[in-house]
C-alpha cells in the first residue's frame, strides 16, 4: 500500500519540484516595463553602433567592471563589478542617425539576484559617464603638424565671485 501511494505521489512531487523557483532566479522589479525601459535606455546622436559599443566597453572598464562577455554582432556587453553587480548593456541602432543604449543591472544580495530599478543608479553609475565618453570621443581634436606633440588642454579660469 505504501509503495502504491509513493508511486502516485512521486510524479506529483517531481512536477512541483520542477516548477519551484530556483534560488539563482533573479527577483525582477515590480515596476512596469515602460518605467524600466525609460530608466534603462538612453539615445545618442550617432549612427555608429560599433563606436558606441566600444565606448560602452571602455566606460564599463573605467567604472571598474570586468568584462564577462562581449557579443559585437548582437551589440551586447556583460560585465561584473566586485562579484556583486552585473551589468548588461545592449547597443541598438535607431533610425539613420541615432543609437540607443539599454543597460540592465542585477545585484547579488542574500544569495539572490535582484534587478536594479532605481533611475538614479543608471543615470549616475552608467549613463552620465557614458555620455561624457561619447562627448569626448565626438569632440574634434586640434590639427597637429607632423612631428609636434598634442597640446595640453587649457584650464578655464575659476568663475568670478559675486561682489569681486
Amino acid at each position: 500500500m505504501r509503495l502504491a501511494t509513493l508511486a502516485r505521489t512521486l510524479p506529483l512531487l517531481l512536477i512541483l519540484a520542477a516548477c519551484a523557483r530556483a534560488d539563482n532566479t533573479p527577483l525582477m522589479s515590480t515596476k512596469s516595463p515602460v518605467e524600466l525601459r525609460a530608466m534603462q535606455s538612453r539615445s545618442f546622436a550617432t549612427p555608429d553602433r560599433a563606436q558606441t559599443l566600444r565606448q560602452v566597453i571602455a566606460t564599463l572598464q573605467d567604472l571598474g567592471y570586468s568584462l564577462d562577455k562581449v557579443e559585437a554582432a548582437a551589440g551586447t556587453v556583460t560585465a561584473t563589478k566586485l562579484a556583486a553587480l552585473r551589468m548588461t548593456a545592449t547597443v541598438i541602432p535607431r533610425g539613420t542617425n541615432a543609437t540607443v543604449v539599454r543597460a540592465n543591472a542585477l545585484v547579488n544580495f542574500g544569495g539572490r539576484q535582484h534587478q536594479v530599478d532605481e533611475p538614479l543608479f543608471y543615470q549616475q553609475n552608467f549613463f552620465a559617464p557614458l555620455a561624457g565618453a561619447m562627448l569626448v570621443q565626438a569632440l574634434p581634436g586640434p590639427a597637429l603638424e607632423e612631428g609636434t606633440a598634442p597640446a595640453t588642454p587649457a584650464t578655464a579660469p575659476p568663475p568670478a565671485r559675486p561682489g569681486s
